[in-house]
């Protein structure tokens, strides 16, 4: 099996790759700093209303039907950042 060698790009192209990869890294810096610091006490509010709603209001099972969830059965939250998917 003979592999065939990568054509080399022009420096003008890969400067320009450069630039756009280090604005996607800035950019992507700026989100994760949103999510993680900035938003993370209103994450917080959402995620703990849910929880709240889940055990009084309860989980759809099947059409009309609902299922209160107990204290017991909700997931511990994990003890780590949340993850930045976008």
């Amino acid at each position: 099996l003979k592999l065939i060698p990568r054509p080399q790009r022009a420096p003008e192209v890969q400067a320009w790759l450069d630039r756009e990869a280090q604005g996607q890294r800035e950019l992507y810096a700026k989100i994760a700093h949103e999510m993680n610091v900035a938003m993370a006490a209103q994450r917080d509010e959402w995620i703990n209303a849910f929880h709240e709603r889940l055990q009084r209001r309860g989980f759809n099972v099947h059409s009309s039907m609902l299922r209160k969830i107990k204290p017991e059965e909700i997931y511990p939250r994990p003890n780590r950042e949340f993850k930045v998917v976008f």
